[in-house]
């Protein structure tokens, strides 16, 4: 088991949700890019398969919105989106052939750089308006 520690989010958050106006919805807006970024990476790393559903499964949900902030939630609703993801063991397909589907990878790589680089957007605004942001999320 993995475990992580990222000190500071708490201040962070205190520091995110005491914004004046003007930089809760510029922090929004990076949200609301860093969100469609992702989408569109996504997007065009999926194969196109003879339905289409892995591409057309994405959605982003607006979890939450208001003066402190916004929360998207991306997620795939195409009915393999996991076992694309994850892969799956060898198994025996109706020919007889051994049909093992390698891992895709494609989601949540994706997702982890986006979020890195949306941390480092809200830190980096937050500097311009004189506060102090140490320890950066990668």
């Amino acid at each position: 088991m993995a475990t992580v520690l990222w000190t500071g989010f708490d201040e962070l958050r205190e520091a995110l949700r005491n914004l004046p106006d003007h930089l809760a919805a510029e922090g929004g807006a990076i949200v609301n890019a860093a969100t469609d970024a992702f989408m569109a990476e996504v997007e065009a790393a999926y194969p196109v398969g003879p339905t289409g559903n892995l591409k057309r499964g994405l959605r982003k949900l607006q979890k939450s919105s208001g003066r402190y902030g916004v929360i998207y939630q991306v997620k795939n609703v195409a009915k393999h989106a996991w076992i694309f993801e994850n892969g799956s063991q060898t198994r025996r397909s109706r020919s007889g052939n051994p049909s093992p589907m390698p891992p895709g990878h494609i989601f949540v790589p994706a997702a982890i750089r986006h979020r890195g680089r949306m941390y480092r957007n809200l830190a980096n605004m937050l500097e311009r308006e004189g506060l102090l942001v140490t320890g950066v999320a990668a």
